[in-house]
């Protein structure tokens, strides 16, 4: 079957099953506690409510379950979840819903169904197979989910093979295990992983509506106008399309990525197919601090279930995305002391008892993090956030002084339109107004740690992913402010001023180059990407080779591409079996560094240099490596007298072979 059929039907099949996994469990959530007003949202916020509490509090309880009785029963248990909703969402919403309104909310589903598999799907035009740009994170997502099917948690390092357990945030990737498993054959990883990317847009809208609620900031407004408000903002990105054109005059390239010109601030559709983990982390984050709020505001009568929501959700937040959950922490901690300076100790005490339970729920998966990383001690460390278009006019001291003083130029032009309504509701909305419930004070408290943290420390493992993903919490924050600014004042019409509505524009300019960019990087000639997907024809032969051996070989038989290119994907996308070491960034989770590079110096060679087969043997052996998947690509290949052409290979095509180590020492072919 064609591969870009296959991963669409894939992609549709994992987007259903999380109905009865994800959105239908949270809707019984939903119904069993009356959280955030459940029981008396209209039938679509409480849809939209029903995604955001499977996203924000299952990660958790599914993670612990599957660790402790496996993934079937969590399945399982997700399932009787979704049943017993099932029911309760017939009989209480039964003769109420809108039905043009919920034409027009399917017809936006489809589009952001669509969006999400244009840019995670494979085009496989019968001669050779075109991957999206996003297989550079995609690779990760996809082998994880596979260690999880095949492992269970803590899940196995993908990257690298050693006894210890990866040391990574899965608590995203556990959903994807599930969606994966219960798709039999019709689901894979990275299938699985674009059905969660979808619904964590949907549960995006879901926290997007309960915060505008519980602020109280659109109380007057009309709800078909703050939906158009938001549909309206929610797509655009920063300014990066401004550095995009300056760097096209200097260099004469087209970058694919914006992005990459100055440290990230994604716009929410490319936060939403890139790191949909770690979005989910932002809205568990929030769901746990707004669930307190509401109790605080006295809005709902604070229970037991209110604490249990919030540690729940916070437990899961940090298991979705370590750096999210730093910025929840800070935020929480911000908020605990103005409680206790306000003599509040009831509400300080729910939010204390919230962090307990969220302790040691999160605990079994914090201790395998510490343990399976080899350089926690050094994860964190300070430095002014960069700025793409200072980097290299200064050094030292002096360029850190110039980011620090251009610090707030280098926020506003990554928000973009998002800096321009912050600033434009603060102008028109008087503090009391905007702080009047604690869920608006809330908005000020996570928006100034986020921006703080990211402003001010990075992570050290690999990328800044600390200051990319920590601004997520400001960025719902600088959301929800915008939505209000363009929304406040008498009439039907939105509130656009002229500079707003450049920006605007600007930001949907960002949005869709990037988009553009996951498709169209081939023909940019840009370097930086000329490793990837550079022989369609030899990825659709290595997909169809993956095929073959996940359904030929055992799955615990270590197979080895070669690893020498700056990164390799095929072997996380489409294989079923462990690999000896993937690539230059195999240390990704948590493998150290130092034996990194010695498995690299061992396996190398055995596809760059003209090695006989006993020596190629020894190496396989010595690295665990039980076959070894050879293209057209690898220079051995070429070379007839070459250990490739030696021996009876397990498979073989025009441009790929799979050959057993035991059978290297064979005669010529």
């Amino acid at each position: 079957m064609n591969a870009s059929l296959t991963d669409a039907c894939g992609v549709l099949a994992a987007t259903l099953l999380g109905v009865p996994l994800v959105l239908l469990p949270g809707y019984t959530l939903g119904s069993l506690t009356g959280i955030l007003g459940f029981r008396t949202l209209a039938p679509g916020g409480r849809l939209l409510c029903s995604a955001l509490l499977g996203l924000g509090l299952l990660p958790a309880l599914d993670s612990l379950l599957v660790q402790a009785a496996g993934i079937p029963v969590a399945v399982l248990a997700n399932g009787a979840l979704g049943l017993a909703a099932l029911v309760t969402a017939v009989r209480e919403l039964r003769g109420r819903i809108d039905l043009p309104a919920a034409g027009r909310g399917l017809a936006l589903a489809a589009l952001w169904l669509g969006i999400v598999a244009y840019a995670l799907i494979d085009i496989d035009t019968g001669t050779g197979l075109y991957q999206p740009v996003t297989v550079i994170d995609l690779v990760k997502h996809a082998s994880l989910t596979r260690s999880i099917v095949e492992a269970g948690l803590p899940p196995v390092d993908p990257f690298f093979a050693r006894p210890e357990r990866a040391g990574y945030y899965y608590f995203f990737y556990t959903l994807c295990a599930l969606v994966d498993w219960a798709g039999g054959a019709l689901v894979d990883g990275r299938t699985a992983f674009a059905g969660m990317a979808f619904w964590t847009g949907i549960g995006l809208l879901g926290l997007l509506d309960r915060l505008l609620a519980a602020t109280g900031l659109v109380r007057d407004v009309a709800p078909r106008r703050v939906r158009l408000a938001t549909l309206l903002v929610l797509p655009a990105g920063g300014l990066d399309i401004l550095l995009v054109i300056r760097n096209r005059i200097e260099t004469g390239l087209w970058i694919p990525i914006p992005e990459w010109l100055n440290e990230q601030v994604l716009n929410w559709p490319s936060s939403l197919i890139w790191v949909p983990h770690h979005v989910a982390g932002a809205l568990a984050g929030w769901l746990g601090l707004l669930t307190l709020a509401d109790a605080a505001d006295g809005t709902r009568r604070a229970r037991g279930t209110t604490v249990a929501v919030a540690g729940i959700a916070f437990a899961a937040c940090a298991g979705l995305s370590v750096w999210v959950c730093l910025g929840t922490v800070a935020a929480a901690g911000t908020w605990l002391a103005l409680l206790a300076i306000e003599r509040r100790w009831r509400d300080a005490g729910r939010l204390v008892a919230a962090g307990v339970v969220a302790a040691l729920l999160a605990a079994p998966y914090l201790s395998g993090l510490l343990a399976s990383r080899s350089e926690a001690e050094q994860a964190i460390a300070f430095a002014v956030r960069s700025f793409g278009p200072l980097e290299g006019a200064a050094d030292g001291p002096a360029l850190s002084l110039l980011r620090l003083i251009l610090l707030p130029v280098n926020y506003y032009l990554a928000f973009g339109v998002f800096a321009a309504g912050a600033f434009l509701f603060w102008r028109i909305v008087p503090r009391r107004e905007a702080h009047a419930s604690e869920a608006g004070r809330l908005l000020t408290i996570v928006a100034a740690s986020s921006l703080l943290i990211g402003g001010f420390l990075r992570s050290a493992i690999l990328y800044n992913d600390l200051g990319w993903r920590v601004v997520l919490l400001a960025q719902v924050a600088t959301l929800i402010w915008s939505v209000a600014a363009l929304t406040r004042g008498a009439g039907a019409r939105l509130r656009l001023p002229g500079l707003i509505a450049v920006l605007l524009l600007l930001g949907y300019a960002t949005t869709l180059y990037g988009f553009a960019g996951m498709r169209a990087y081939q023909t940019s000639s840009h370097p930086s990407f000329a490793f990837l997907n550079g022989r369609p024809d030899i990825d659709r032969a290595l997909r169809a080779a993956y095929a073959w051996a996940g359904a030929h070989l055992p799955r615990d038989l270590v197979l080895q591409a070669a690893p020498g290119a700056p990164r390799v994907f095929d072997f996380g996308l489409y294989g079923s079996q462990p690999v000896a070491v993937a690539d230059r960034e195999a240390r990704l989770f948590g493998a150290p560094e130092a034996a990194v590079a010695a498995r690299l110096a061992q396996v190398e060679p055995m596809f760059r240099d003209a090695l006989d087969a006993d020596a190629v043997r020894r190496r396989a052996e010595a690295t665990g490596i039980g076959a070894l998947i050879v293209t057209a690509q690898d220079a051995p290949w070429n070379n007839p007298d070459s250990w490739v052409w030696r021996g009876r290979p397990l498979y073989a095509s025009p441009l790929v072979r799979i050959l057993s180590v035991e059978d290297l020492d064979g005669a010529p072919r």
